[in-house]
């Protein structure tokens, strides 16, 4: 005779196995982007292109702002959908992409350059944020979070404070881009607070690059004073949620 333990024991379904294809879309997924990494090194490393670029940067850097600035003259549309393209590609790999915000401000100047840069940079964290959570959110959390519980801890706080932790970080020249990026992606920040927070935090920081590819004065006062009032108001509420913490309880933030 069976006991009654045993019985429940044998009733109780068993946990579901993720499906193999899933697993198979995955680890494909992977392979792409380990892949588009390896065609960028490939070509700075193992082309005469490459080559070029590595012996005579300033010369390269000339010619390459010569021809984008004549691609984008001749293709009003197509310009910038490719330069965003790229953007959100280097953003997503997590290279770096100073260097692509001076590019949008010799092509398409201060305005238009950094509001097409911080759109880039908001669809490369929801890319990359979604792609980290789909392949290791779940392997990080039961793996590693469950085991430590500082980090648990922190991560239920970040939780919380998500926009304002992200936000904060984007203001912060040090903070790499896409390194970050992969490191939200394992938190439980909301896709909301990531995405609200990269555009908004992004600003300042993109705005100043894009500015020196546009010719930035460092005489013009009116820019440097706009750029620091915009970081001060954006840091406004990280000030606030540790000065009155009271105000920001009321709304369901702990």
């Amino acid at each position: 005779m069976q006991s009654e333990s045993d019985l429940q024991l044998a009733e109780k379904p068993l946990p579901d196995s993720p499906p193999a294809s899933s697993s198979v879309k995955k680890w494909l997924t992977v392979l792409l982007v380990v892949a588009l990494l390896a065609t960028v090194c490939w070509f700075v490393f193992a082309t005469p292109q490459g080559a070029m670029v590595r012996a005579h940067p300033r010369q390269s850097w000339r010619e390459f702002h010569r021809q984008i600035d004549l691609f984008v003259r001749r293709h009003k549309i197509a310009g910038p959908v490719v330069y965003l393209a790229v953007y959100v590609t280097f953003a997503v790999l997590a290279l770096p992409v100073w260097w692509l915000q001076l590019l949008a401000g010799i092509a398409f100047g201060l305005v238009r350059g950094t509001m097409i840069c911080v759109i880039g940079s908001t669809l490369a964290v929801t890319i990359a944020v979604g792609f980290i959570r789909w392949v290791a959110s779940d392997w990080f959390h039961q793996r590693i979070e469950n085991r430590l519980e500082q980090l648990k801890k922190l991560d239920e706080n970040l939780e919380h404070n998500g926009f304002l932790f992200v936000m904060t970080a984007r203001l912060i020249p040090l903070v790499p881009f896409g390194l970050f990026n992969y490191a939200i992606a394992l938190s439980k920040i909301s896709y909301r607070d990531i995405i609200l927070g990269t555009f908004l935090g992004a600003i300042p920081l993109v705005a100043v690059h894009v500015a020196f590819g546009a010719g930035y004065d460092p005489h013009d006062w009116v820019f440097d004073v706009a750029i620091t009032s915009l970081t001060l108001i954006l840091l406004t509420p990280v000030v606030l949620r540790y000065l009155r913490p009271q105000w920001f309880k009321k709304i369901g933030v702990e």
